[in-house]
């Protein structure tokens, strides 16, 4: 029977460590900021799928059941390996030439296909808002985004809230998926240690446990944010 002999030592090793501790920072910043940017596309869009108009509505819903359906790793090696491909020869090569790109392409990845789902829930969040105070918003001559802002948000988000944090741990676990552009994340820092070692477990067990902590933390402080007793403003309160 074969043994594998643990050596937690080498991790401890100044180039190991720091490729674990900046692969976690990468990967803290990649949820972060992917997190922030897909909330606010899917904001956007849960507003354009509610929108009166159908020229605005149904083009809303079919960008969102199309993108749906496209898996995450695709966009981000759209945005990757695509997107320059399309824009102007300069500014193509621009991009390529960044070195901050891979960064940019893995947030517009995840934000894109998490902002979907989460569009999901905002509108249906949104339309579970009493009829009535939608009406008393329309009756107060708000517009349409007025009456998104002031009234249909601070209603429905405490009820979304775990909704949105079940999309937002799934968004952090798959910062992982930037791997497939060489991204310096948690898991390619993992691979990179197994590579040059040959002592992969350790540093596996590691990134698992960090995934696992984080997605308790952003678990934890969602629950926190929903447990806050806030007053939702009524449509009377908004338009005041």
């Amino acid at each position: 029977m074969m043994t594998y002999d643990f050596d937690w030592a080498f991790l401890a090793k100044p180039q190991f460590r720091d490729m674990v501790l900046d692969g976690i920072a990468s990967t803290a910043a990649l949820a972060v900021l992917s997190g922030l940017l897909s909330f606010l596309l899917g904001s956007l869009l849960a507003a354009a799928r509610l929108w009166p108009s159908a020229w605005v509505r149904v083009p809303a819903n079919s960008v969102a059941e199309v993108v749906r359906n496209i898996p995450a790793l695709f966009w981000i090696l759209f945005f990757y390996f695509v997107l320059p491909e399309l824009l102007p020869d300069p500014m193509g090569a621009a991009l390529h030439a960044w070195g901050g790109y891979s960064f940019a392409a893995g947030v517009m990845g995840l934000a894109v296909d998490n902002g979907v789902y989460l569009s999901d829930i905002v509108r249906n969040g949104m339309i579970k808002v009493c009829r009535g105070q939608r009406d008393a918003a329309a009756s107060c001559g708000m517009s349409v985004w007025q009456e998104c802002m002031w009234v249909l948000c601070p209603q429905s988000l405490r009820n979304m809230m775990p909704a949105i944090t079940n999309r937002m741990i799934h968004n952090f676990k798959n910062t992982s998926l930037c791997v497939a552009i060489a991204l310096p994340e948690l898991t390619w820092a993992t691979q990179q240690i197994e590579s040059i070692t040959f002592k992969g477990l350790e540093a596996t067990l590691v990134a698992t446990a960090v995934y696992a902590i984080g997605s308790l933390l952003i678990a934890s402080a969602m629950s926190y944010r929903r447990r806050i007793k806030l007053d939702a403003p009524t449509a009377a309160d908004a338009a005041a």
